[in-house]
């Protein structure tokens, strides 16, 4: 990893006068958000082995963390290139050297259009592709690529009823496909995702007919291979089982990006790992450190973390440990773990975390200090422009940047 620079004045930066090497508690300025080395590697491992053992491709969605550090790990540990949303994220990519790049989303925007095409022209082995919905994203891509001389490369999206993009029908999907490769664009397959569904069933259903369009619009593809992308961090297994018969000649790139750094809540629940443990599993690697700033009556403390710190679109965060810091600082704390439903997160204002204490629960005094377990990744990084990363006896081992 490369150790980015940061000043007082960057979210998440410790002090400019902190050591080299220094327990994470130390020199800090509280809130902070880490991420531990073990999980990390743990689940960097994990999920390459898990794409190459089924014949996968791998494009961590990198809108989960925007940070090119992380970003590196992955790509150094075997994945394709990385995933992300926007042009904007795309050109944070690109600066940082990874050229190969999906953006899962419909681009319309003429800028953007034009900086996508003109990818290959900057550099020859680039791949950088963008998703099409419609004739109007089509002619937009068209009128771009011709702007610049450029060369658009672009994917069908197949999406579902009630669903957020993607064409609606099989027979939408082919007069795209046509439509795009009459007008000049690279056509280079179809895509689509899985997450929105409510179970890996019919996840692994909607697969099965994005599938059955790649085979049919196959013949439009000039490039050696046809591509079928997918893949939240919920039901990727059942993107696995449907994809388990498909045709020679065409890849499958797989995009979840959660699975880096996992969590305690949403994905916890839903990872396919658990529902395959012999495939693997993966470990929460998040972690928001606050320090509890009052306890005002009996039953109830507040910890100086809220909504400008930490995720809670989809759960609140956890208690994972508490420490007891005196006034000889944080060597030699031992981290002490709650009982189940001892100490819960009730609410957060945007500066605040409400604890609820269970009788007879730990007893917390202000100056202690709360380590939150999170749910949802995606809505904690962009909270943060440096993160830290700590070894498990919470030795500080890097500090790593984001780009939102």
């Amino acid at each position: 990893m490369t150790t980015t620079p940061g000043t007082v004045t960057t979210k998440g930066a410790p002090d400019p006068a902190a050591p080299a090497r220094r327990h994470v508690l130390e020199h800090a300025y509280l809130p902070v958000m880490t991420l531990r080395e073990s999980a990390l590697a743990n689940n960097t491992a994990v999920m390459q082995a898990y794409v190459e053992r089924h014949g996968l491709l791998f494009a961590p969605h990198m809108k989960t963390h925007m940070a090119p550090a992380l970003a590196a790990r992955q790509i150094a540990a075997g994945a394709w290139g990385v995933t992300v949303a926007s042009v904007q994220q795309a050109m944070v990519a690109w600066e940082h050297g990874i050229h190969r790049i999906v953006v899962a989303n419909e681009v319309l925007d003429p800028t953007g259009l034009a900086w996508l095409a003109s990818r290959r022209a900057a550099d020859p082995d680039a791949d950088v592709l963008c998703w099409v919905d419609s004739p109007a994203g089509v002619e937009a891509g068209r009128a771009a690529q011709d702007a610049v001389d450029g060369d658009l490369h672009v994917v069908v999206e197949v999406g579902f009823p009630g669903g957020r993009t993607g064409v609606r029908t099989a027979q939408q999907a082919r007069d795209l496909a046509q439509l795009a490769h009459d007008r000049g664009l690279s056509l280079r397959g179809v895509a689509g995702y899985e997450g929105g569904l409510p179970d890996v069933r019919a996840a692994r259903a909607y697969v099965e007919g994005v599938l059955a369009v790649a085979a049919a619009v196959r013949p439009l593809v000039e490039a050696p291979r046809a591509l079928l992308s997918m893949g939240g961090s919920a039901w990727f297994d059942g993107v696995v089982d449907a994809v388990a018969t498909r045709p020679d000649g065409l890849d499958v790139l797989l995009r979840s990006g959660a699975s880096l750094t996992h969590d305690d809540g949403f994905y916890a629940e839903r990872t396919p790992f658990g529902r395959h443990p012999d495939e693997g599993s993966l470990l929460a690697a998040i972690e928001v450190w606050g320090r509890v700033t009052s306890c005002p009556e009996p039953g109830l403390a507040l910890v100086a973390v809220g909504k400008r710190d930490i995720s809670f679109d989809e759960g609140l965060p956890v208690v994972r440990s508490v420490r007891h810091v005196g006034p000889g600082g944080a060597a030699g704390v031992v981290p002490v773990a709650p009982d189940p439903g001892a100490v819960t997160v009730t609410r957060l204002d945007d500066q605040h975390c409400y604890l609820a204490l269970a009788d007879g629960a730990l007893a917390l005094t202000p100056g202690d200090v709360v380590v939150f377990g999170i749910s949802h990744p995606c809505t904690v990084f962009d909270k943060w422009r440096q993160v830290t990363v700590i070894d498990d006896d919470e030795t500080v081992l890097d500090t790593i940047a984001t780009w939102f």
